[in-house]
């Protein structure tokens, strides 16, 4: 029978009258899934697995200090493996990301004393000692994916104010020779480029919140924006009626490389959307309040989307031929964080 993996997201919770931050793991081919908790000492936002041992974990703080190695296996004080430190003058920024061998470990990271200038810091992947750094080509990266079976590391870089700050971009950067093999910047300047995915094939997908130093960025609009191989890269304007419920923040997305399907996620538009990836058309909408993080099960059969649900945080599944909900859910998940990925643990 196919397997739908575990799924992992980072969250807080009040326990006590104290703030608590977890990650949680849950076992969807469980015979009653729930979510079991990881203690960690931040709010994880980005997931990096060792391709050597599925059980090692890295998890990054957005915008902080936090980075932490687990055991996805183990349970109570010995889940927690280590800290990971960096520079008193740089944070990290959410995301990294293992080499293809597992030797090495990337992380997104920025320079506070120099404008948010972006490094892609390289630390050994079993001691964590730091190795060297590579220039992200931006301010403020974020997200960053390796591709070109470990050859090229694609990173969003967030960039400055949009008051003469460094324009946001997506830079595709060669890591044996450190160069920029290409930039990719949106048509509008009112965007950043905050979490992308690129597929197999090299199709590529960008989510965006309001640029840095427009007022009232929740009332702002995030965006979608799509480029297919060898095409040109188009952020979504119609219908109209979707478009506008991309109110701040547009947070995590996913490819559906089978159906070739992108998929969206706005908190604050209380919607995920759908896109035909090909033509940046409008398939539909999944209706929820607050979706935050998106995966797509081992065997392709649900989308998983993390979400407010009252007073709680919920996980609801979908079918992905359909759309509707499969009447599958895990409540409370203590998944509050930005993200949720699918692992075969």
């Amino acid at each position: 029978m196919a397997q739908k993996g575990h799924l992992l997201g980072g969250g807080s919770y009040i326990a006590q009258g104290l703030q608590q931050f977890a990650l949680a793991v849950i076992d969807l081919d469980a015979a009653a899934p729930r979510a079991e908790l990881i203690a960690i000492p931040f709010l994880a936002h980005g997931i990096a697995i060792d391709p050597g041992d599925p059980a090692r974990a890295v998890l990054f703080e957005k915008k902080g200090p936090g980075a932490c190695l687990v055991d996805l296996r183990a349970r109570g004080a010995q889940a927690l493996v280590r800290p990971i430190e960096t520079a008193a003058t740089r944070r990290f920024y959410g995301h990294g990301a293992f080499s293809a061998d597992g030797a090495l470990l990337y992380a997104t990271e920025s320079l506070v004393d120099r404008d948010f200038a972006g490094a892609l810091v390289v630390r050994d992947a079993q001691t964590f000692a730091e190795l060297g750094a590579l220039p992200t080509y931006g301010a403020a990266p974020h997200d960053c994916q390796l591709i070109d079976e470990g050859r090229t590391m694609v990173v969003a870089n967030g960039g400055g104010s949009i008051d003469g700050g460094a324009p946001p971009a997506v830079c595709y950067i060669d890591l044996q020779s450190e160069r920029l093999l290409e930039r990719v910047e949106l048509a509008s300047p009112r965007f950043n480029t905050g979490h992308l995915t690129v597929t197999t094939a090299g199709d590529l997908a960008v989510v965006s919140a309001p640029r840095d130093g427009l007022p009232n960025p929740n009332q702002q609009l995030g965006a979608v924006s799509l480029r297919p191989r060898g095409g040109t890269l188009t952020t979504v304007q119609r219908p109209e009626a979707v478009v506008q419920r991309m109110l701040g923040e547009t947070l995590s997305v996913l490819v559906n490389e089978q159906d070739r399907v992108a998929l969206a996620t706005h908190p604050l538009g209380n919607c995920v959307s759908l896109w035909r990836l090909d033509d940046a058309q409008l398939l539909g909408t999944l209706e929820l309040a607050g979706p935050r993080g998106i995966a797509l099960s081992l065997d392709r059969a649900w989308y998983l989307v993390s979400h407010l649900a009252g007073r709680s945080v919920r996980v609801t599944a979908f079918s992905t031929t359909t759309h509707a909900p499969v009447g599958f859910h895990v409540d409370p998940s203590f998944i509050s964080g930005s993200h949720v990925m699918i692992h075969a643990l």
